[in-house]
């Protein structure tokens, strides 16, 4: 066999097996992560309506890890607004150890706010700031506040302000 014949039967074997594992990583994801879950349980909660949904007010962004300092993946998410003003709600969905979803732990109102774990027990939620005259597309400030687990409730820290958004919170 020549050097290039091995080295295309390598290349096509070693794409084969990613191909093959990439359905393997998706399934890893923990039910609690998945959109389509938290919506129901948000509808389970009473939180949102089917009618809201099929008006674009959706789970449209998630952080999957632990932020209840229990050693289970919690679903931090965002929920579209189903307009112009982004995201208009987030919370933390609580995960079990098997994975699945076990309660609703905080749900909180916003305005186009993100959101971004930052250990496993506290994430962040900034907001934009807008002085009287400022345009919707452009705040004068933004203001990022820190939300920490206490056994059995998250506290919200103090606002803080800042002129940029971090980049943790773009991705």
């Amino acid at each position: 066999m020549t050097r290039a014949r091995r080295a295309a039967l390598t290349a096509a074997v070693s794409a084969s097996v990613l191909v093959a594992a990439a359905p393997a990583a998706v399934a890893k994801k923990p039910a609690v992560c998945r959109a389509g879950v938290i919506q129901q349980a948000l509808i389970d909660a009473g939180k949102i309506t089917l009618q809201d949904v099929d008006l674009g007010v959706v789970v449209d962004r998630v952080r999957c890890g632990d932020v209840t300092n229990d050693g289970h993946k919690d679903a931090l998410f965002g929920l579209a607004s189903g307009g112009t003003a982004g995201d208009t709600r987030f919370g933390v969905l609580r995960g079990a150890a098997d994975g699945s979803a076990d309660r609703l732990v905080l749900y909180r109102q916003g305005y186009k706010i993100g959101i971004a774990r930052r250990n496993k027990r506290s994430f962040e939620v900034i907001q934009p700031h807008y002085k009287a005259n400022d345009p919707n597309c452009c705040p004068s400030s933004f203001r990022l506040r820190r939300y920490t687990w206490h056994g059995d409730h998250f506290k919200a820290g103090k606002a803080k302000k800042r002129k940029h958004v971090p980049p943790r919170f773009l991705t």
